[in-house]
């Protein structure tokens, strides 16, 4: 790395952990970038081949796929904030999973990869005034992101029981389906997607951005909690923290770039002061779910085969995705309206259980604030509109699984949890289950710091800089102008990497 100071204890092309810092840190670089997951690894992959120095700052730890376990709750509290029990407060609470891991969350997704819609490019073109952002321009950006991150369709027979069942029933309603392509090299269909893959098929940013910029010449330091930006006379100089260990450490950088996604980033921001703009922290959108299941005569094995293989999405214009989603064992006893002896009966069922979802776009956005005590406000409203989908949503997936031969469906409606047959479909219109009623899940957050072309209207400019604090990048979801109605990874590392490209032209 260039521009170190004599007496620096950073070693290039190298992960480090906070034990192999010793009595604190102070060091200065060109670009120090705060987190690693998919706009983070990605820009700063960007910024160091394009021969910056580079920081990398990650608060989790390093993982190797050896140290991915089987163990839901272990892995969790190891690789996720909060250990994996973060949730958004609103009419009904809205559990939500972030990576704090070395590659963010890009270890514990799904691994979905698709383009944003050329609809909605289309629309931050006229309603944000990005023409940077143009279906044209980001073209060469999504194909550079699909190849580094090897996003291409499931191998032939890795697909199991749980997908096939899915396509089963839209192929007999004639629903158009769509086959995934997703960042992966042979995946065998494990379905530990949300622990982290323990064979390295699933191409997270931990095993390609990360591998080009240590390559570069990066420097990594994992285990490093960023507390402030520091932003002097309107322009970014730093940031300071904690190692976990506790020691402190002070990186000056002539640009910072936060990348700690759509809630931690605003956080962030918001503590650091580092912004007055209006729009810091607002626009928060969630892309919601809600989870269906099916019970099947003939075994299903959710958990044998990949996590997602196909959509469903004969009903997008109406803003619903349907969708196959496996689950751990411990998410599948949720489906079962029941506790107790009662329970443990009805987890013999659980091989014979088929899981999926409904996705449906956001009408409506919360806000992200810092609040007292550590206790932040994430706050979203699922709307009545965005709940009249929802149900229409579980009505869809319910006649998609009988038509597929399913006995009964299970759905997230507290007081309508079971349907025993088809007739029964109509009557959830009639019975209105109350938001108040409902189980949501999301993992798909974006747009506090959202991009547009006039200051008046976003935290960041087209170029990804603070509007108000020159030198000081964000490169994450959080930039994004609106929901996009799609899984965002590739969209997010497209916007990194044009990002990462106007911090160095």
């Amino acid at each position: 790395m260039n521009n170190m100071t004599a007496n620096s204890k950073l070693t290039p092309s190298n992960v480090l952990r906070s034990a192999d810092i010793q009595g604190g840190l102070r060091e200065h670089v060109d670009v120090v970038v705060v987190g690693s997951g998919a706009g983070g690894a990605c820009v700063a992959a960007t910024v160091a081949e394009a021969g910056r120095s580079v920081l990398l700052l990650e608060e989790g730890s390093p993982y190797g796929r050896a140290q991915y376990g089987p163990s839901f709750s272990q892995m969790t509290a190891e690789i996720m904030r909060g250990g994996g029990a973060t949730v958004i407060m609103g009419r009904s609470p809205i559990p939500y999973l972030e990576g704090r891991v070395l590659g963010g969350s890009t270890v514990l997704n799904g691994g979905m990869c698709w383009r944003t819609p050329t609809p909605v490019l289309e629309e931050w073109v006229t309603g944000s005034g990005l023409e940077l952002l143009s279906p044209e321009r980001l073209t060469p950006y999504f194909e550079l992101v699909e190849e580094v991150i090897d996003a291409r369709h499931q191998d032939l027979g890795s697909e199991g029981g749980n997908n096939h069942a899915f396509k089963r029933g839209a192929d007999a309603l004639g629903w158009r389906v769509q086959h995934n392509k997703r960042n992966q090299r042979h995946c065998v269909g494990t379905n530990d997607c949300v622990t982290g893959c323990p064979t390295g098929a699933k191409r997270s940013a931990a095993l390609t951005w990360v591998p080009r910029f240590l390559k570069a010449g990066g420097v990594i330091l994992t285990e490093a909690k960023v507390e402030r930006v520091e932003v002097v006379s309107g322009r970014a100089r730093g940031v300071r923290g904690r190692l976990r260990g506790g020691q402190a450490f002070h990186v000056t950088a002539d640009a910072v770039v936060v990348a700690c996604g759509a809630v931690q980033t605003p956080l962030l921001l918001q503590r650091s002061r580092a912004s007055k703009s209006p729009h810091l922290g607002q626009h928060f959108t969630v892309h919601p779910n809600a989870k269906v299941a099916a019970l099947f005569d003939e075994p299903v094995h959710s958990m044998k085969g990949v996590h997602q293989a196909w959509q469903c999405v004969e009903f997008q214009e109406e803003g619903l995705l349907l969708a196959p989603g496996g689950v751990p064992l411990s998410v599948i006893s949720q489906c079962f309206p029941v506790v107790g002896d009662r329970l443990e009966e009805q987890m013999k069922l659980a091989p014979y259980i088929a899981t999926g979802g409904i996705l449906v776009d956001d009408s409506h956005a919360g806000f992200v604030k810092p609040g007292l005590f550590g206790w932040d406000r994430v706050r979203y409203d699922i709307s009545d509109a965005d709940q009249a989908r929802f149900i229409r949503g579980v009505q869809l997936m319910a006649e998609l699984y009988f038509a597929a031969g399913a006995r009964r469906v299970y759905t997230p409606f507290a007081h309508h949890p079971t349907l025993d047959h088809p007739a029964q479909i109509p009557r959830l219109t009639e019975w209105s289950p109350r938001i108040e009623e409902t189980e949501y899940f999301t993992a798909h957050l974006m747009g506090t710091c959202r991009m547009h072309a006039q200051e008046a209207g976003g935290v960041v400019n087209p170029k990804g800089e603070v509007w108000d604090a020159q030198g000081l990048y964000v490169a994450d979801a959080s930039v994004m102008p609106g929901t996009i109605g799609v899984n965002p990874q590739v969209t997010i590392m497209a916007l990194a990497r044009l990002i990462g490209e106007q911090l160095v032209s």
